[in-house]
């Protein structure tokens, strides 16, 4: 398992990226409307190969569109490689554009390159993106807007601009909750959550955690254009669209999980949300803050939950907190994990986590009867030891 720390994450806030960065680089002298070393770009063609995925047909669209509302020029899209005298900006996974790149195509080296990065080129005729995977060409398009300097009619990159990376962390997210607590989530519209997850798309994002409809907040809001299962349900769609994993924070806050009454009842609420999302990665439960149930019901609970998860969402996984867990608790819930329940992929650590993360990490690693200690990272193991998956999860938004 991998143990995502909250108590040290740091949230990410997804600006309208364009047009502030502009203005602060102009007025501090740095970035100069034109430049006789700029590639000009203005009459452009994007040119694809043929084939794309879901996700990087997404990314032309995130170009095209995002190029037109700075620029007003709308660029044509072609799946051929233009004649030498017209610049292009060719976009594709890497394996496909080796043998469709024209003069890039030595550029772009024989690696393959890490999972979700890319390398963008220029030559003299253009600039070329290649992502290492789908989330990779989405990424790379983010980053190429990112460096174009965009103004009415005009369209140019620095013609040494030149960049091969990929993500330090395999997990990027944060959660965004469409309900009254937020003081702001509740009054948008879908469109506005479309053009936010685009925003947080274009910086590398590559994960949003989902509120659902029952929580430790009001049922409802002036402020609400939809019913929170419907928000949450267009908000699943859209995040499908940019490639990014879906979670679910779900607490469990009915009374009494030792009474089968309770429990059928929780069963039944959640499935209705899992099963009307289009996609859902990872549900995290948290052990409190809200919801506070002896780990020995809570478990049961959730072995159950993971099953009516994975009817709906067959590769979906589940994940916990020990958050507000007693001693005592504590030493049932690793009482528990020596068990090494093959429906639980990861322990999160986070507010009310009354141990240290080492501590965490070491009463995992007893309970299963390994000598190792826990990594701390996304959840992204080989390993199918539950003690080698902890992972941090933030405070609710």
């Amino acid at each position: 398992m991998s143990l995502f720390d909250t108590k040290n994450c740091k949230r990410c806030w997804s600006p309208a990226w364009t047009a502030p960065v502009v203005l602060l680089l102009v007025a501090a002298g740095l970035a100069p409307l034109s430049n006789a070393a700029d590639l000009d770009l203005t009459k452009a063609v994007i040119a694809h190969p043929a084939k794309l995925s879901g996700v990087e047909e997404k990314a032309l669209v995130v170009l095209r569109e995002e190029i037109e509302k700075r620029t007003g020029i709308k660029l044509s899209v072609q799946t051929n490689w233009p004649d030498t005298a017209t610049p292009v900006i060719a976009v594709g996974p890497l394996v496909a554009l080796r043998g469709f790149a024209g003069e890039f195509a030595q550029a772009l080296g024989t690696d393959s390159g890490a999972a979700e990065g890319y390398r963008i080129r220029t030559g003299n005729h253009g600039v070329i993106v290649a992502g290492n995977d789908s989330r990779g060409v989405l990424y790379g398009v983010g980053r190429l807007l990112r460096n174009l300097r965009m103004e009415p009619g005009s369209i140019r990159l620095p013609d040494d601009f030149s960049i091969t990376t990929a993500p330090a962390y395999p997990l990027r997210g944060q959660q965004l909750g469409y309900r009254p607590k937020t003081n702001s989530y509740d009054g948008w519209t879908v469109p506005m959550w479309d053009q936010y997850i685009r925003d947080l798309a274009v910086f590398g994002n590559n994960a949003v955690e989902l509120i659902p409809p029952r929580s430790d907040d009001a049922a409802d809001s002036p402020h609400f254009p939809l019913p929170q299962i419907d928000m949450m349900v267009e908000m699943s769609r859209i995040l499908d669209e940019y490639g990014m994993d879906v979670w679910v924070w779900y607490p469990a806050m009915d009374k009494d999980y030792s009474d089968p009454k309770t429990v059928e009842f929780a069963l039944q609420e959640w499935a209705e949300v899992f099963r009307k999302l289009p996609r859902i990665d990872a549900v995290f439960v948290p052990g409190g803050d809200p919801g506070h149930t002896r780990p020995k019901y809570l478990m049961a609970l959730l072995e159950k939950q993971a099953a009516s998860l994975r009817r709906y969402h067959p590769k979906a996984q589940m994940w916990m907190s020990p958050q507000s867990f007693s001693a005592e608790w504590l030493d049932e819930f690793f009482e528990i994990l020596k068990g090494e329940p093959d429906w639980l992929a990861g322990v999160v650590f986070g507010p009310q986590v009354r141990i240290s993360l080492p501590e965490l990490r070491g009463g995992m690693s007893n309970s299963s009867g390994r000598n190792g200690t826990g990594r701390l990272n996304s959840g992204c193991t080989s390993d199918s030891s539950v003690s080698s998956r902890i992972f941090a999860s933030s405070s609710p938004a």
